[in-house]
């Protein structure tokens, strides 16, 4: 039976994931051989030569995908580059890079079309081209399908033999991170009905579809959109509790209590719970992505976007939000003050620091002079100015203030014994981590104690 070539184009996050779970595909027995190819610049060549070697370019808690490329690469399933010719023996070409903006007001569309290019200039004919990347609405109709017109023009080559259509990833970072790329809703469409049938067909052997059936759309256009107004529905869940965070932290309730009460309510059962606010490379700006748009590329001026530009500018907020919390109830001085951040990634259980509001929230205390340490079994170094790590858990008394941002699950093994109860040391909890039993440990042991959205026991 002949091999599927299936090039990925992009090697981060999502790419990787993408890589990994195509040639573990019933158990590495299929057809497929998988090459990617990322950038040639200092940090893809890393990424590539660690693949090789059968490192996972990013960290994380799924065991499974650092064993599962390794396997990979035993059975000669995968391989990595960086020569853009290979693209012209591929029958299966998958987009999977970053579609950014610039300073949150414009669109990086002039690059990531260049990266596209690179592609279709060396294309044949007979190849399925599936965008996974997430992009504005009418990037795959207005910008990707008019290049390819012009280049199958110029390589005398027939454009119904070149195939486009998009299908975004859903995938979960953590610790069911491949088993997520595998069990998921799929949303698919083409440029046309033998791209649609093509995407339908490939999606079908990597995706579990007795349990997730594909979802095809009316075109390409409307895939594009589901994502953005799937990403844009969550942002703005998460800024509506913000909003209700700074509520009851004023009249000191517990906010907790109130939303299981209403979580009673079937209709309301899928409200957020308090947090540090928004991290990632996604939720921080596929919200503004149609806004900006329209008025980039389509040139519609009406089309405004309120609520979704509002929720980013809540959510932005929120850690300046969590620095007037601590502030307030700690009511000392910051200069000086030994300060340890408990996780500073974006997620918990992975080792992705794009957007993090843990850095943001330590950039302020950086401001104010404090001396600033981190704990995270996930981030191995961080180039940042005045920011240490802690390699052990030891001697945590002699900190003025212990910060919990991200509920990592080792987190919730910390053990709080009268060591802490001095009145020196404060701990805040700002992202729901800690257990009830560690909180209740923590009361017992008359140690400061400050949880975001909880009540404040004097």
């Amino acid at each position: 039976m002949k091999k599927i070539k299936i090039i990925i184009q992009g090697f981060g996050i999502v790419g990787a994931s993408t890589a990994i779970n195509i040639v573990s595909t019933n158990n590495f027995n299929n057809i497929f051989h998988v090459h990617c190819i990322d950038k040639t610049n200092q940090a893809g060549i890393i990424k590539i030569n660690n693949a090789k070697k059968g490192i996972f370019p990013i960290s994380t808690s799924d065991k499974l995908l650092n064993i599962y490329l390794k396997k990979a690469l035993q059975k000669n399933k995968i391989s990595f580059g960086w020569d853009q010719r290979e693209y012209k023996n591929a029958d299966i070409i998958i987009i999977s890079i970053n579609c950014d903006l610039y300073n949150r007001n414009k669109i990086k569309i002039k690059k990531f079309k260049q990266s596209v290019i690179s592609v279709l200039n060396n294309i044949s004919e007979n190849t399925l081209l599936m965008v996974e990347s997430t992009v504005p609405p009418g990037t795959c109709e207005k910008i990707i399908y008019p290049e390819l017109k012009k280049i199958s023009k110029k390589k005398d080559m027939d454009l119904k033999k070149i195939y486009l259509a998009h299908s975004f990833e859903r995938v979960t970072p953590g610790q069911d991170y491949l088993k997520s790329c595998r069990n998921s809703y799929r949303v698919y469409a083409g440029i046309n009905k033998i791209s649609e049938n093509k995407c339908k067909k490939f999606l079908t052997k990597i995706i579990n579809v007795k349990k997730y059936p594909l979802t095809k759309l009316m075109n390409i256009t409307s895939s594009e959109t589901c994502k953005l107004m799937e990403n844009s529905y969550r942002a703005l869940n998460i800024a509506f509790i913000d909003e209700w965070v700074k509520f009851s932290n004023q009249l000191n309730l517990n906010l907790f209590d109130i939303i299981n009460a209403i979580k009673k309510r079937e209709t309301h059962n899928n409200i957020m719970l308090p947090g540090l606010g928004v991290g990632g490379y996604c939720l921080t700006k596929d919200p503004l992505f149609a806004k900006i748009f329209t008025k980039q590329v389509l040139k519609k001026r009406s089309l405004n976007f309120p609520l979704c530009s509002s929720a980013i500018e809540i959510n932005r907020n929120m850690p300046n939000t969590s620095m007037r919390f601590i502030e307030s109830n700690y009511k000392k001085k910051l200069r000086r003050k030994k300060v340890l951040f408990f996780g500073i990634t974006y997620k918990n259980e992975i080792g992705d620091l794009r957007y993090s509001p843990s850095l943001d929230l330590i950039k302020k205390f950086i401001n104010k002079k404090s001396k600033c340490y981190y704990f995270d079994p996930f981030v191995k170094k961080i180039n940042m100015k005045r920011l240490n790590k802690l390699q052990l858990l030891s001697h945590l008394k002699n900190f003025d203030l212990i910060i919990f941002c991200v509920n990592h699950l080792n987190f919730k093994k910390i053990k709080f014994n009268k060591s802490l109860s001095n009145g020196k040391t404060f701990l805040f909890d700002l992202n729901n981590v800690l257990t009830i039993n560690q909180i209740n440990k923590i009361k017992k042991n008359n140690i400061n104690f400050y949880s975001f959205g909880r009540e404040i026991i004097e």
